[in-house]
């Protein structure tokens, strides 16, 4: 690997989520986030002063291991970051959704708007087109301590667009990716965890979509969901955070006739980087498999990449997507990881499983890259 670091662009990442549900200050530095999120020893106060009462805790924050100074530290220069707000009613796994689209239209807004003001502090910059997405590149072979990262808006879950006539607002605010399901039965269909297919509604919701150069999300799809929106879509199609179902069992996974069906369609898949994700021992459909710490190394991601190119015969169709700090944090990430910094070091892996220099640019950066390029000239 060449001594500079090699530009990432990360096919999923929940910042804003991060940002606003967990109230973490994603300009941060790492380390100070863990510090401020450390429970604190009772002080010497009055037993009924703020700081002597007990912090509740969000039962799914995890040790945080993503911000963007360790986004920059790891040249992870652009990403794929979410609008992410369901409409679900809360279960004891899931307490993030919304009990009505509306709620959830509410919640997009404000994910939307904490992207914008990072980039009126220049801490982001939407790319929209090909242009931005070139100039973005260019800024990363030689990036400081001040270089913006790069922003493809995407959605994860498509409730908050209240219906079709939306989506040409949402597409000029800058959303580039759309997923229309996610945990459970949504507005638009079924997701993971369930079984049916879209409601009548999606297909128009689908058909102002294809009116854009919007590409379309297959993650969290229902295997029905998945198969219907393959025959109804022809638009450009990727699935951001994938892994493999051959190699760890559950519905969230894509089985190999999926990741056969992407690569015909020219779609790229995203690795992720979850224990419940990479662990053979794990049925991501039964919560009662789940372990309480992680067992498994970064290289048991490439174990999924390597299935995908074996699978379609080339590297051209896998990236990373490593939705770290998604719904989990450093306890459930690969256990050789700490921040998203060593996503470098895990382009090493790559190196010492047999991957050459060009293999590992592509899934670095270059498929995703190709990949919207392809979607925007279109």
């Amino acid at each position: 690997m060449p001594e500079q670091p090699m530009l990432i662009i990360d096919g999923h990442l929940d910042l804003a989520f991060n940002a606003l549900h967990h109230r973490r200050d994603l300009t941060q530095d790492v380390h100070v986030l863990r510090e401020r999120e450390d429970p604190k020893p009772p002080g010497p106060s009055h037993p009924d002063s703020l700081r002597d009462r007990k912090r509740p805790e969000s039962t799914s924050r995890g040790t945080a291991t993503v911000s963007l100074p360790q986004m920059r530290q790891g040249c992870v220069g652009i990403a794929l970051s979410t609008i992410m707000c369901r409409v679900q009613i809360p279960t004891g796994l899931l307490d993030d959704g919304m009990r009505t689209q509306e709620a959830a239209h509410a919640m997009g807004q404000s994910h939307l708007y904490y992207y914008k003001a990072l980039e009126r502090e220049s801490q982001l910059r939407f790319i929209r087109d090909t242009n931005d997405l070139d100039e973005t590149i260019a800024a990363w072979q030689n990036p400081d301590s001040t270089t913006p990262i790069g922003l493809i808006l995407s959605m994860e879950s498509a409730d908050p667009i209240l219906d079709p006539e939306q989506v040409n607002w949402w597409w000029e605010q800058g959303l580039r990716s759309v997923g229309l399901t996610h945990f459970g039965a949504n507005t638009w269909g079924h997701g993971t965890g369930t079984r049916g297919g879209l409601y009548a509604d999606a297909y128009p919701l689908l058909d102002a979509l294809a009116a854009t150069n919007i590409a379309l999300d297959l993650t969290h799809a229902s295997d029905l969901v998945f198969w219907q929106l393959l025959d109804y879509w022809s638009g450009p199609i990727h699935a951001s955070h994938c892994n493999c179902r051959a190699l760890v069992p559950g519905q969230r996974h894509l089985s190999d006739e999926m990741i056969q069906a992407i690569a015909e369609r020219g779609g790229v898949i995203g690795a992720v980087f979850a224990e419940f994700m990479l662990n053979p021992e794990i049925n991501f459909d039964d919560p009662a498999t789940y372990p309480q710490t992680a067992r498994r190394s970064m290289s048991a991601v490439v174990d999924h990449i390597d299935h995908i190119c074996q699978l379609v015969g080339n590297c051209d169709h896998v990236a990373i997507g490593s939705d770290l700090d998604g719904g989990f944090g450093r306890e459930m990430a690969p256990i050789d990881y700490d921040t998203i910094a060593d996503l470098q070091r895990f382009l090493d892996i790559l190196e010492r499983r047999g991957y050459s220099t060009d293999d590992i640019a592509a899934i670095a950066h270059g498929n995703l890259a190709r990949f919207f390029r392809q979607a925007w000239e279109q």
